[in-house]
């Protein structure tokens, strides 16, 4: 059974490795996926000043929410807890960093110059912080945090795609980095049966159908945008596509921080 855990770990990290690839090769390295991003990228309504939750991010905010939650997970689980808590997220934003300035290009595949911008540090910060949210909590409260956290990962994914802060593969590989630093994380940690409470069963499974339903929505947006030309429904694919996949990054992060084992449970 120990085995069948480690699957469940290794099938999660699998999944999001090949959606943060394939977002940077599909989505950066193609011409057709540059024409796509640019066609969604025109249609947004660039704004220099986007309110909350976007503009709550800075390095003070960042520190402050670690710390808490480092300390709300050494309380309710032990040291080893309160140091993924705080460090993972470090780790995930600092290689996001890394990626996008010194790893990760952009071709000028299009006459349309641009920086690089893969992945999204910002969206990498709230996947980290929620993802640590998660793992902090009790296992009662685990199932409202990650419902909670779909919520705001959606919101400023819509945020960063309204007002033209990010393509929509820049979501996904932020995303991506943050599901797969605590995919690996929670690979070294002491496994437990997955059971829980009824509402982390219920959340997880309703999480997992929104997201899915979500995705066949933006396809369709996606292929209606295509037929007609439209750069708007362009972008609203692109929106509803980055909802559906924080609704299946929460997803991920519940069912990790469920089967992870600390040392007080």
């Amino acid at each position: 059974m120990s085995l069948h855990r480690r699957l469940r770990v290794l099938w999660i990290f699998g999944f999001w490795a090949v959606i943060g690839v394939g977002a940077y090769v599909l989505g950066v390295l193609s011409t057709t996926g540059q024409w796509v991003e640019d066609s969604a990228l025109s249609a947004s309504r660039y704004n220099t000043d986007p309110p909350a939750p976007l503009s709550l991010v800075s390095t003070p905010a960042i520190a402050i929410c670690l710390v808490v939650l480092g300390l709300l997970a050494l309380w309710i689980h032990g040291i080893a807890r309160a140091l993924v808590v705080t460090l993972v997220p470090v780790v995930a934003i600092v290689a996001s960093q890394l990626l996008k300035s010194e790893v990760l290009g952009r071709p000028e595949l299009l006459s349309l110059t641009a920086e690089n911008s893969f992945p999204s540090g910002h969206m990498t910060v709230f996947t980290a912080v929620v993802a640590s949210a998660i793992f902090a909590v009790t296992r009662h409260l685990r199932a409202i945090v990650a419902l909670g956290g779909a919520i705001l990962l959606g919101v400023v994914s819509w945020q960063l795609l309204t007002y033209g802060w990010h393509r929509p593969s820049d979501v996904l590989g932020a995303l991506a980095i943050g599901v797969v630093s605590f995919a690996i994380v929670t690979t070294l940690l002491p496994l437990r049966p997955a059971r829980g409470v009824w509402l982390v069963r219920t959340v997880s499974i309703g999480l997992a159908m929104v997201g899915w339903i979500t995705v066949g929505a933006a396809l369709v947006l996606l292929f209606l945008a295509w037929r007609q030309g439209s750069a708007d429904l362009m972008l609203n694919a692109a929106q509803f596509g980055s909802i559906a996949l924080c609704a299946l990054a929460a997803h991920s992060l519940l069912r990790l921080a469920v089967l992870a084992r600390s040392a007080r449970e």
